[in-house]
């Protein structure tokens, strides 16, 4: 099972990221091991993502359907920054994105997306603050544009609410999340 793939160069599965920051990226460095968050997608989909520690420099997460802990959807990776540069999926399917996607950075910003099903294209985003959250503008270069979408984050950056023409997403928990005193 895949999630939002009409959108996959976006990088917008799941999470995003801080409210105060000039990024919007996860803050995965104030988050506990074994955070998870749960969410909500309009075509029914509903997964939870666990946090899972830092392996090799990235930072690691865990996707699997809500109702079913042991169904993996995939793993992502993320940078020292929390911006997602990996997914791999458990159909044994990858996506990169290099530097990192930049979906949840500020301004403008461009990337490479590439997958195992032979994609290659780079990626222009642009990200902007409006009202309580974000509004992005993304495509190929030289291709059709993506839909517009909007998002909004809460605690430890993890993305409350996601809105495109094609779909909508909301933060339905948060589990195991008290930060370590």
């Amino acid at each position: 099972m895949r999630i939002l793939t009409t959108l996959p160069a976006c990088g917008l599965a799941l999470v995003l990221g801080a409210t105060n920051a000039a990024e919007a990226q996860i803050d995965f460095g104030k988050m506990p091991v074994g955070c998870s968050w749960t969410t909500s997608y309009s075509d029914g989909q509903v997964v939870t993502e666990t946090f899972l520690g830092k392996k090799s420099g990235k930072y690691r997460t865990k996707v699997t359907q809500a109702d079913n802990p042991k169904a993996l959807v995939r793993h992502s990776f993320y940078d020292a920054k929390g911006r997602l540069v990996r997914k791999d999926w458990a159909d044994g399917n990858w996506e990169k994105f290099a530097p990192y996607s930049c979906f949840d950075s500020l301004g403008s910003c461009t990337y490479r997306y590439t997958n195992s099903g032979g994609a290659d294209q780079k990626i222009a985003s642009k990200t902007v603050a409006k009202g309580k959250g974000f509004a992005v503008k993304a495509g190929p270069t030289g291709g059709t544009a993506y839909p517009d979408e909007y998002f909004e984050v809460g605690a430890f950056g993890v993305m409350t609410k996601n809105k495109a023409s094609n779909y909508s997403a909301r933060l339905i928990a948060l589990t195991n999340c008290d930060a370590a005193s």
